[in-house]
């Protein structure tokens, strides 16, 4: 069974998929964190590019290992779960996964790791590009304020402070050019469930997933 979850960047359903895949014993594919290892490649080779970061993609041996912690990401022999999340690759990664040759090179390679158990995929294009005809297709949002707020705590916890107001700007402005992309834009697909988390805590946004993925089990 494939379970396609779509949706903006920072909607939540990173966190929320990760812990429905545990408790349902399904395996977990973030496709963000494929494009995150051709990024990471790229500033290592210094590749600028769109036809150089096509062949990181197209000969790009990465796998997943799940433990008791989480996911952990592997190129080849190299865990890189840490070095995908730092700054650096953040800010790579929209540039390269806006790269139509790249998406192209990373199809095959999604399909693949998606079509080896029960798997629940999450992205931007699964829906509508990687997993046209997956059993269930969610579309996960919230508004840019709840967002704004989700990411406000997460730095709080840090002991940092942020300008609420301009997160929220900014994370309107990357949902304008998700939507509007000319490569696999961010899409609702007409036979999605949509799935609003905007008021609902960890707790409910788990519960919501687990209950759509259950009625087509």
């Amino acid at each position: 069974m494939i379970i396609a979850v779509d949706g903006p960047s920072g909607a939540g359903k990173s966190t929320v998929c990760r812990e429905v895949a545990c408790r349902l014993n399904f395996s977990l594919l973030d496709t963000g964190a494929i494009y995150r290892c051709v990024a990471l490649v790229a500033l290592e080779k210094n590749v600028m590019d769109e036809d150089g970061c096509a062949d990181i993609a197209k000969h790009l041996d990465i796998h997943f290992v799940a433990d008791k912690k989480g996911q952990k990401v592997f190129i080849g022999d190299r865990e890189v779960t840490r070095e995908i999340r730092t700054f650096e690759v953040t800010q790579r990664v929209n540039q390269v996964s806006a790269m139509g040759k790249v998406r192209a090179q990373l199809l095959d390679i999604q399909r693949r790791l998606g079509h080896c158990q029960n798997t629940i995929v999450e992205g931007r294009d699964i829906g509508s590009v990687v997993f046209p005809d997956a059993e269930l297709k969610v579309f996960y949002t919230a508004t840019p304020e709840a967002r704004a707020r989700r990411r406000e705590k997460e730095f709080l916890a840090k002991g940092e402070k942020i300008d609420f107001e301009a997160v929220v700007e900014q994370i309107r402005l990357r949902d304008e050019t998700e939507f509007h992309r000319e490569n696999s834009p961010l899409i609702q697909c007409d036979d999605a469930v949509v799935l609003d988390t905007s008021e609902l805590d960890f707790e409910q946004s788990c519960q919501a997933l687990m209950k759509l993925i259950q009625s087509k089990s």
